[in-house]
């Protein structure tokens, strides 16, 4: 087997493994959404985390992350706390705001905030990284335009 079939196989392999665990997700994420309901929360604040990704940090960013931390409504006068799944450099909502938030029927202790990375973003990540693998599996045995052999 040549070395460009052998990185073909290799890209293959791994395009579909992320795209199947991205399938997954979008399935599990269809049913949640299909059995949650919509409950106003509050952000009450932010869990602040370090950038792990080094090279994200640039300009006047100080490379922390800021989740969103929203309570929410259950049963009764109990409430629960959710945070966010994405974080961005800055506050994207002030403290004392409301927001969407998707609470699972079932049990209220699942929720996610109502946005598309929210909630899609898991879905979105890994069929995105699949389909990246999948396009490189067909590529690399072409070849990707480096030096050719002269003639």
């Amino acid at each position: 087997m040549k070395a460009k079939d052998l990185l073909g196989l290799s890209f293959r392999v791994i395009g579909l493994i992320f795209a199947s665990i991205g399938a997954i997700a979008a399935v599990n994420t269809a049913i949640f959404v299909g059995r949650a309901e919509m409950v106003s929360g509050t952000v009450i604040d932010y869990a602040v985390e370090q950038n792990s990704i080094s090279f994200l940090q640039s300009g006047e960013s100080t490379g922390m992350l800021h989740y969103p931390v929203v309570e929410y409504p259950v049963s009764g006068n109990r409430t629960n706390r959710v945070t966010g799944r994405s974080g961005s450099p800055t506050r994207t909502y002030e403290p004392g705001e409301q927001i969407p938030i998707l609470v699972s029927t079932s049990n209220p202790e699942r929720a996610r905030i109502n946005t598309v990375l929210g909630v899609w973003g898991t879905a979105i990540i890994l069929g995105g990284l699949g389909a990246v693998f999948l396009l490189l599996s067909v590529l690399a045995p072409l070849g990707f335009g480096g030096s050719k052999p002269r003639t």
